[in-house]
């Protein structure tokens, strides 16, 4: 009996390359050996899955290819490539994705022709060089695909989508900087998230299922100009997610109406404490449905304390539920925000804490291996006594019947 899911995992191997300086080298060969170990011995008909989770770099290409190959022959589903790179080998040349349209390369994996990779409903390349002509062949040539994931490729110089018969609903891109522009038009689109670093055009046309963004910016700036170039949409928006870093008396421009968001992520990285996330409740009170607020911090190093500010809310979030707080510190800015809402949302039921600090991780360098070693750290004594001094701050001032959950 062999298993439909092929997931080779071994980032966790990555933190201890880094820690004790052991050979990448030779952990590859190892890794490379179980791949080509199991993929010999797997004479199923079919796989769900084929997921590579590792650092590999351009040398691995052969062994890559006879993987992809085997993948697309017993017509994988869901197919993902992450060659997360450790800092070890941060220099080393970054594996390069087979040219689709250059009939040798393209027959290296798809020896059967275009019909190999029909059954794919998922593609996911992480870390990987791919070219925007090599995606829109598997856009337009697999009938099946949902979801299309592509993290840090310095060859996308830009990815224009504009077929009404694309069936794809999920969108995620996190650029290097070298993607120029992102133009989507295809009326299938639920979710869309865009990280970069720095301005371009984004246009989404035709887009009436979408009810999903999500922006990643390491400056406020360029996030607040990708939400006014894409403000067309935010009216049939349910949930809209901002990971960014934000700046001392920081305010933000005016926001578009929100009148269908049911859930907003802040997702805050590196903050001191000299900051104030008073500057987000603009987009509370543009949202008149939203009943979930999460807030995530990932604190830097220097933790400072300042006195708490207060902000007159435009009007109060009747319809706010849930406020969630994942790397809780009880510092001034999770605590003044936290207030705010307590005071603002006369229909709050429940405030959940968590005290475990989330590592930092710039537009998800890191995302899996660090979900597989636990995302949170273990709160060192003293900060751990700052946070639980704020939440016992918090629930003084909760109203009867609010629940305080402390994970």
């Amino acid at each position: 009996m062999f298993s439909s899911i092929l997931d080779f995992d071994a980032s966790r191997v990555l933190f201890k390359l880094d820690q004790e300086r052991t050979s990448l080298k030779a952990e590859r060969r190892k890794f490379v050996r179980w791949v080509n170990r199991v993929v010999s011995l797997h004479s199923g008909e079919a796989i769900e899955e084929f997921r590579i989770s590792f650092d590999l770099d351009k040398s691995d290409a052969n062994d890559i290819c006879k993987w992809l190959k085997f993948a697309f022959e017993k017509k994988v589903k869901r197919l993902e490539l992450n060659l997360i790179r450790s800092y070890t080998g941060l220099s080393d040349a970054q594996y390069t994705f087979p040219n689709m349209y250059d009939s040798v390369e393209c027959s290296r994996i798809l020896p059967l022709g275009i019909s190999s990779c029909e059954s794919l409903v998922k593609l996911s390349l992480i870390e990987v060089e791919v070219t925007e002509e090599t995606l829109n062949f598997f856009v337009s040539n697999c009938p099946l695909l949902e979801e299309l994931c592509i993290i840090y490729s310095s060859y996308l110089k830009k990815l224009t989508f504009n077929s009404p018969l694309i069936r794809l609903r999920r969108l995620e891109i996190a650029s290097t900087g070298a993607c120029k522009s992102v133009e989507i038009c295809t009326p299938n689109l639920r979710s869309f998230a865009f990280y970069g670093f720095y301005r371009i055009p984004i246009a989404l046309k035709n887009v009436p299922s979408l009810i999903s963004l999500s922006f990643g910016a390491m400056s406020p700036v360029i996030l607040i100009d990708y939400m006014n170039q894409l403000s067309g949409c935010f009216s049939q928006l349910e949930s809209l997610t901002l990971h960014t870093s934000i700046f001392q008396d920081y305010v933000l421009a005016k926001c578009p109406d929100l009148p269908k968001l049911k859930k907003l992520v802040l997702d805050i990285m590196r903050p001191s404490g000299y900051e104030s996330l008073l500057c987000f409740t603009p987009l509370m009170s543009v949202a008149p449905s939203l009943r979930e607020l999460v807030l995530k911090l990932q604190w830097s190093e220097n933790f400072m304390r300042r006195t708490i500010h207060t902000v007159k809310a435009q009007n109060r979030h009747l319809g706010v539920e849930v406020l969630q707080i994942e790397g809780f510190a009880g510092g001034d800015i999770d605590v003044e925000l936290a207030e705010y809402v307590i005071e603002n949302a006369p229909s709050l039921k429940k405030i959940v804490i968590d005290f475990r600090r989330i590592k930092p991780n710039v537009f998800r360098k890191y995302q899996n291996v660090m979900a597989k070693q636990g995302e949170a750290d273990v709160v060192d004594s003293d900060r751990m006594a700052i946070a639980r001094e704020g939440a016992a701050l918090l629930k003084a001032k909760l109203a009867a019947g609010v629940e305080l959950i402390i994970r």
